[in-house]
């Protein structure tokens, strides 16, 4: 006989149900009545709550599975036993991870991704430089090390049981985290090519592989992309870099459009440098453009002719001839008998007139009429020219006696007459300039010492400084027409150079800085033109020649599932040496190489745009995340593993 509600059909129930027992034999009643009088089954017990750990889930994936040893060990310090805290700690962990599984997992993963966050650490994590087979192998390495430690810190038992997990956390780890980190990373230069097109429809830019080479150039020179544009907006161009001016040789050894182009930016400029270097020095020196000899031959006429006629005036007016004056007139011709003939031929060139002494037998002064106050000057002037002569003949100490006689007789001349004294003056002026015009002239002939010297001695008399610095600028006028007008910016830039150190003694030195910044520009010009159009291809410049387009950009790297362009990479790896610019690509480099526009250049090697912000901080991200996500790959392998049987069939 069944037991139980069992043995009876539907319909009979529902007849029993609704109190209808027809039908029913003895025995069924019976059975009915002992089925209905058995209590039925409880429903089991809810089960019991479990405590969430959170915290301890993060803590573990902050410690790669290692926060439940270092929580009892803390316990123990506090007096409790190690053993049992640990296994406190990890019933609760583990009822949690049974409860609340995804919850779990993912408090873990978020744990493990806290570094990112601290500042500082993130930077270590990106290798934006690094090249990609090396930044594979490292995050294997670092997979490796995470799963091995994974492993080993969530096994139990004893470390031999704990070591035996580790090989296979190790080989789990080293190829789930650069298979994770990479699948990441695609995801994330996919992401940085459609926000670099967007850039690049909406910003007005060229194209990425044009701008990878420049900057790669810009890199290579130890230059910031702002050092370079401020060196643009202070007149200078890339290509006349000493770096990058090799680069640029190399692409101008290609030929082609980018050499025409490079030729155009450089063949003329170092001349139009130099012009201008060499006007802002004459307005400087010489106060006006022109024929600095012809300016000043005009000016020491018009000088020359003030000083006549003061000495006219002087004459005219006369002046007082003391007993003194004629003593002195007559001592001088009695001491300096070799001085008549010059005073005869000096009095009748400058009168027309006999002269109007002579000496009787006894030798003494006889007047043919009182002389005059031009009469005692010639006098003067007659001596004066015989100590010339005698010091230029080698005769020292004669021309020293007859120098006191002269000057004996002129201080009786200036007591006599103020106005001639102040036409002297004048004469005398006019003569120092005319000298220190003539040594400038003559400046770079000398040493850097002597010159230096000399113009220490002038610098109380600015007209003869002003005329010195004329006679400087002749001299460097001269030298520009000839030959040596390529070569004289770079010895004038030299601190170190003979000419260089001539200049700023000589240089008015407010402006100094300002000259020197025009002439280092030449000379900085020319020798780039040397180089980049006459010099040899030597091996630096067929090295650059090579290294043209050598740089992978982000494009090929987006690409490389296109047979050809996986084909260019793996070139580059090898030998550095498949270039992957065309020749349009070529010249748009050349043409930002050469150009002095701070803004063409600045486009080309800086975006400050908004989206290129943002494309940079998408790019950061997904670097920091690819990062991340290889290493929690490596820990969840490294956790997953199972603790290897303790015994030979296991327990």
């Amino acid at each position: 006989m069944s037991d139980g509600l069992g043995q009876f059909t539907d319909e009979q129930l529902r007849k029993a149900q609704a109190g209808d027992f027809s039908g029913f034999t003895t025995e069924q009643l019976t059975s009915l009545r002992a089925a209905l009088a058995t209590p039925a089954a409880a429903p089991p017990p809810p089960p019991a709550p479990v405590e969430p750990q959170r915290v301890r889930s993060m803590a573990q994936g902050l410690l790669l599975g290692g926060a439940d040893e270092a929580e009892a060990y803390l316990r123990s310090l506090a007096g409790e036993n190690y053993d049992a805290a640990l296994a406190d700690i990890r019933t609760k962990t583990k009822a949690y991870q049974q409860a609340e599984p995804g919850a779990a997992l993912s408090y873990e993963l978020a744990g493990g991704m806290l570094p990112m966050f601290v500042p500082g650490a993130a930077p270590a994590t990106i290798a934006r430089t690094a090249p990609m087979m090396a930044r594979l192998s490292g995050m294997a390495a670092k997979g490796a090390g995470i799963g091995g430690v994974t492993a080993f810190n969530t096994g139990e038992g004893d470390v031999i049981d704990r070591l035996s997990r580790v090989p296979q956390g190790v080989a789990i780890g080293a190829v789930a985290a650069p298979v994770v980190s990479s699948a990441i990373g695609g995801v994330g230069f996919g992401v940085d090519k459609l926000m670099d097109s967007a850039r690049r429809l909406t910003g007005d830019r060229g194209a990425k592989i044009v701008e990878t080479e420049i900057q790669r150039i810009v890199k290579e020179s130890g230059m910031t992309p702002e050092q370079v544009v401020q060196g643009i907006v202070s007149g200078n161009i890339m290509a006349e870099n000493a770096t990058m001016s090799m680069a640029v040789r190399g692409m101008y050894a290609k030929g082609g459009e980018a050499a025409t182009t490079i030729q155009k930016g450089i063949e003329v400029r170092p001349d139009l440098l130099r012009g201008a270097a060499v006007s802002e020095m004459q307005q400087r020196l010489a106060g006006q453009p022109g024929n600095v000899m012809a300016q000043y031959k005009m000016s020491d006429a018009a000088a020359k002719q003030v000083e006549k006629e003061a000495y006219a005036d002087a004459f005219g007016k006369g002046g007082v001839i003391s007993p003194l004056l004629l003593s002195g007139m007559t001592d001088a011709l009695k001491r300096s008998p070799q001085s008549v003939k010059n005073i005869n031929e000096l009095y009748v060139a400058e009168t027309g007139k006999k002269p109007f002494f002579s000496f009787n037998a006894a030798g003494d002064v006889e007047f043919s009429r009182t002389p005059t106050l031009e009469d005692a000057e010639i006098i003067r002037r007659g001596i004066q020219t015989s100590v010339d002569e005698a010091y230029s003949g080698g005769r020292g100490g004669v021309g020293s006696a007859l120098k006191t006689v002269e000057e004996s007789l002129r201080a009786a001349l200036d007591t006599s007459s103020k106005a001639l004294a102040n036409a002297r003056v004048q004469a005398a002026a006019r003569r120092s300039t005319r000298e220190a015009f003539a040594e400038g002239r003559k400046i770079f002939g000398k040493s850097a010492d002597e010159a230096e010297i000399y113009f220490n001695d002038l610098i109380s008399d600015p007209a003869s400084v002003s005329a010195l610095r004329a006679g400087v600028m002749d001299a460097l006028r001269n030298k520009m027409s000839t030959g040596q007008r390529t070569s004289m910016m770079a010895r004038l830039a030299s601190p170190d150079s003979k000419e260089g150190q001539i200049l700023r003694t000589i240089y008015p030195q407010d402006d100094l800085p300002g000259i020197l910044s025009r002439i280092e520009l030449a000379a900085q010009s020319q020798s780039a033109k040397n180089l980049i159009l006459k010099g040899s291809t030597t091996a630096p410049t067929q090295g650059q020649a090579a290294r043209v387009g050598m740089d992978i950009s982000a494009e090929e790297l987006v690409n490389i599932t296109n047979p050809m362009t996986a084909m260019r990479v793996l070139g580059k790896f090898i030998n550095k040496q498949a270039p992957n610019l065309n020749e349009e690509q070529r010249n748009a480099v050349a043409r930002v190489m050469v150009s002095n526009d701070p803004q063409l250049v600045q486009k080309a090697i800086i975006d400050n745009s908004q989206m290129a912000l943002l494309q940079q901080k998408l790019k950061t991200a997904a670097a920091l995340i690819s990062s991340q996500a290889g290493q929690r790959a490596a820990y969840v392998g490294g956790k997953g593993i199972p603790t290897a049987p303790t015994g030979l069939l296991g327990d």
